[in-house]
């Protein structure tokens, strides 16, 4: 509970210290904002529905409405729709942790708003506030296959039902981080009328994502496929990383005025209530609760639809290729048939390009996928009113790397909410605030500051090789011809810190940067001299490289790095690649295979991932292979006297499987391993090198 509280302290943030203290004086720039709007109301009256979709499916919704403020009938709305629980219920709150809840997150009694979706500060500012949560979750019926566009249909009626309300002015905007940013990206897909905006952060976008350069990312879909589990049972396990407490009722039906009693009583105490019964299979055997009363078992009821859901796990980690067929991988056909084409965000790309809905996107340089924060922004962007914000977080927009570079973690995050508020008043309320006025972009320059760019990647940045040269040196002058090996070594393992966490594990963060001068002696690295003066790298860094195994498969792990005065050597930006997806492709296929005619910018290389670019074996005969791929986006300073270091791996194990056709039990320590050694070549027909886009002052 404690870390849910501080996460709500970062994350929901209150609007206390989130606008200018002098409401007179118009400001209206990234981060600030003042003199449009003002704090109106004190305090919000919240009502529970279960609304019907058309396909009978019961979802439930929360309503919050500005209360104790000016009267007004009618409110624009911010929805968010989500997997995680509109609200949780608990009864093991103390009363400080009452009182916390209450002030951060608006939480009563037991109950408190899920952290990430509530805003006291659109409440506040005259915005009625809808969180609902998805089929197959919460206290909603129904059951889902993750990221099916089935969750853009419903979130498209439950916009169109806000619009019908009373209360509702006819204006809708979503919101929301990771998930709740598909869900949000998913309904657009539909268009709405009444939608007007999306504020969307840190989100997938496809199998690329997911297979990032063709390795399962194993590590993170494990993990948080049982998370899911286990909060779509409504479960109550207390213990572990992420606390897990059970969805709110929906329905209070003894009529108490309580919900903690809608919850079926645990007999066996092991955190799953539906264990203990057998209800409806077996009338006789119905929900007990604590009071005694009889009751439809609505709330039970709901979650055991839940146990239909499609194991997320259970049918990614099969789906090896871009062009999987999902019925072929054991999933329920009553879910349909879908590719990983059909059921990536990306592919609702064209829908909501006609559509023109204003976007505005957040980004973490240390998340998983801000690669996809660019390449949604940069490809919508001329189609669609954009805003791209990229801050030095991670997944939860939290990390370690605002303390480094001395940036205040707290106000970066308030002002993303702050820029939550601008863009939708400019596009819900219609206030003329100059938000589509200004510069598109805003970027921490990582050992700069904070900047405005006109495009991504900016124009002005001039690409610069650093080739791979003799003695492990990196170097702008192309050097001796030679080659590198390397022994593959399976235990290297890119997690950091007591609670080993990295970016790709999205939610796991530790509390120091990533240094790897450790991990970089299992590694074969190429380090510049101490630099004569600041490098600024903003933009993708592509590695362009030619390599030659003792074995015919394997994959390449790359690591760019700030190399301190002291050793230490700070992970920047990364990326993997499996060789046998070494050809190059046409990006724009990456949505629906190019079917839609959409131009997919920023144009970075792209290798298809379908079965059929797969070339197994293609090191075999001593094949020497050209591979050259991006590493994600970043904008780093590299100071003088620091020097600048790309480390290769062959295997980052446990967060991403080891390639099958050399461990097939996917264990470093097996025997049966194979363990190549993996040459680098180096000469004027192959000039090894990572190309680094630099900006000079």
């Amino acid at each position: 509970m404690k870390r849910i509280l501080l996460m709500a302290m970062l994350i929901a943030i209150s609007a206390a210290g989130a606008l200018s203290a002098a409401p007179e004086k118009k400001i209206s720039q990234p981060f600030e904002y003042s003199g449009y709007s003002s704090k109106e109301y004190d305090s919000y009256a919240k009502t529970t529905y279960l609304v019907e979709m058309s396909d009978g499916v019961k979802l439930a919704v929360d309503v919050y409405l500005p209360d104790k403020g000016p009267k007004r009938d009618k409110f624009p709305t911010v929805m968010e729709f989500t997997p995680y629980s509109r609200a949780f219920i608990s009864a093991a709150f103390k009363p400080l942790e009452k009182t916390k809840a209450k002030n951060l997150m608006g939480g009563r009694g037991a109950e408190i708003p899920m952290p990430f979706c509530f805003s006291k500060l659109l409440l506040e500012r005259g915005y009625a506030l809808v969180i609902a949560d998805i089929r197959g979750s919460g206290a909603s019926f129904g059951h889902r296959l993750d990221l099916s566009p089935e969750i853009g249909r419903d979130g498209a009626e439950i916009v169109e039902w806000i619009a019908s309300q009373p209360w509702s002015d006819g204006s809708v905007g979503m919101k929301g981080g990771s998930y709740m940013a598909i869900s949000s990206i998913l309904t657009a897909s539909r268009k709405p009328a009444p939608l007007k905006a999306i504020f969307i952060m840190v989100y997938p976008f496809g199998y690329q994502d997911i297979y990032v350069g063709g390795a399962f990312n194993q590590g993170f879909i494990t993990s948080y496929a049982e998370l899911l589990r286990t909060m779509n049972l409504n479960m109550n396990k207390t213990a572990g990383t992420f606390p897990v407490m059970p969805s709110a009722p929906a329905v209070d039906e003894d009529g108490d005025g309580e919900l903690l009693d809608e919850i079926p009583l645990d007999k066996n105490k092991n955190g799953d209530f539906l264990d203990d019964y057998a209800y409806p299979d077996n009338p006789n055997d119905p929900p007990e609760y604590a009071d005694g009363s009889p009751r439809e078992h609505l709330y039970y009821l709901a979650t055991r639809d839940h146990l239909k859901n499609a194991s997320l796990n259970d049918w990614i980690s099969k789906a090896l290729f871009i062009d999987s067929d999902t019925a072929k991988l054991g999933l329920d056909p009553s879910f349909g048939n879908f590719s990983g084409y059909d059921i990536s965000p990306i592919a609702r790309v064209p829908e909501i390009m006609s559509s023109g809905i204003p976007l505005y996107h957040v980004g973490g340089w240390f998340d998983a996928q801000p690669r996809s924060t660019m390449t949604f922004f940069s490809t919508a962007r001329e189609t669609n009113p954009s805003k791209l914000l990229m801050i030095p977080g991670s997944h939860i927009l939290m990390s370690p790397f605002y303390k480094h570079l001395g940036v205040s973690q707290d106000k970066t995050l308030k002002g993303v909410e702050t820029e939550t508020l601008r863009f939708f008043d400019r596009y819900l309320k219609g206030i003329e605030n100059g938000i589509d006025a200004e510069p598109p972009i805003t970027i921490q320059v990582m050992g700069k500051g904070w900047r405005s760019e006109n495009e991504w990647p900016p124009a002005r940045a001039k690409n610069v090789d650093f080739f791979f040269s003799e003695s492990n040196s990196l170097s702008t002058a192309q050097g001796t011809a030679g080659a590198d090996s390397h022994k593959s070594d399976f235990s290297h393992d890119s997690s950091f810190g007591p609670r080993k966490g990295n970016r790709w594990l999205m939610y796991i963060l530790d509390e120091d940067v990533p240094d790897r001068s450790e991990l970089d002696k299992k590694c074969l690295t190429y380090t510049t001299a101490e630099l004569e003066s600041d490098i600024e790298v903003t933009g993708h860094p592509v590695a362009h490289f030619w390599a030659s195994s003792t074995a015919g498969n394997g994959d390449f792990f790359l690591y760019l790095e700030d190399v301190h005065p002291d050793g230490r050597a700070v992970l920047i930006t990364e990326n993997p690649m499996r060789a046998g997806f070494a050809g190059l492709k046409d990006i724009n296929k990456i949505i629906l295979r190019g079917s839609t005619g959409v131009e997919v910018l920023p144009k970075l290389p792209w290798h298809g991932y379908e079965q059929a670019d797969y070339v197994d074996g293609i090191f075999n005969g001593g094949d020497v292979v050209e591979l050259k791929f991006d590493l994600m986006p970043t904008s780093w300073v590299f100071k003088k006297g620091h020097r600048i270091r790309l480390s290769i791996a062959t295997s980052d194990w446990p967060t991403f499987r080891l390639d099958p056709a050399l461990s097939p039990s996917n264990n470093p320590a097996a025997p049966d391993n194979i363990l190549p050694t993996v040459t680098i070549h180096r000469d004027a027909a192959r000039p090894s090198r990572i190309t680094l886009p630099v900006i000079e002052d």
